[in-house]
């Protein structure tokens, strides 16, 4: 019976594709949904995005009138794999998957300049920078503690003595109850 059910057995081939095979040049010809697949597959380290910003203009356009609305989740997915496999934090990837399923793929283009690495150095440094200030008023307000203990001075004298700010007092004042050392805060 295999000749009357033969017209409804599919007959394809699988063709194996060597990725390595093309270059960024050489996809950006084919102008579809597959070759920007393959592409983003090349990114494999955080400055692997800058590939994106080297995209001539007309495969991207091309791209944004060829691939169908039903695509726009299947790409936003690819992308979220590549994002989540260099490092990128989860907020930040669900806000750029989120703009390409929003409004669609010229605009997945848009983080060509994101930089993983000086994200990272600068949240970095802003922290230590952060710990430092942090850092430094907590040894303040622990020196003008000491010197009201020992000196039996007031609270506006230890802070103009130490050139702290005004709302440092609450803090030195709440240290100073927490420690039951008997103060005045003076004028």
């Amino acid at each position: 019976m295999s000749g009357i059910f033969e017209k409804y057995i599919p007959k394809f081939e699988y063709e194996l594709i060597s990725l390595n095979e093309y270059g960024i040049d050489d996809l950006t010809r084919f102008g579809d949904t597959l070759s920007l697949i393959m592409i983003l597959d090349k990114i494999k380290a955080p400055d692997g995005i800058k590939i994106l910003s080297k995209l001539p203009a007309d495969y991207i356009e091309r791209l944004a009138l060829n691939i169908p609305e039903r695509l726009k989740k299947l790409i936003a997915d690819v992308v979220t794999v590549l994002l989540t496999k260099i490092n990128v934090q989860k907020e930040e990837i669900e806000g750029i998957v989120g703009k390409i399923e929003e409004r669609g793929i010229q605009e997945m283009f848009a983080i060509e300049n994101y930089d993983v690495q000086e994200t990272r150095r600068v949240a970095k440094n802003e922290g230590r920078i952060e710990g430092k200030i942090e850092g430094k008023i907590e040894g303040e307000i622990e020196a003008a503690v000491k010197i009201i203990a020992s000196l039996k001075i007031t609270v506006s004298e230890a802070m103009r003595v130490l050139e702290l700010p005004k709302k440092e007092q609450k803090k030195i004042v709440k240290e100073l109850e927490k420690r039951n050392i008997p103060y005045v805060v003076g004028q």
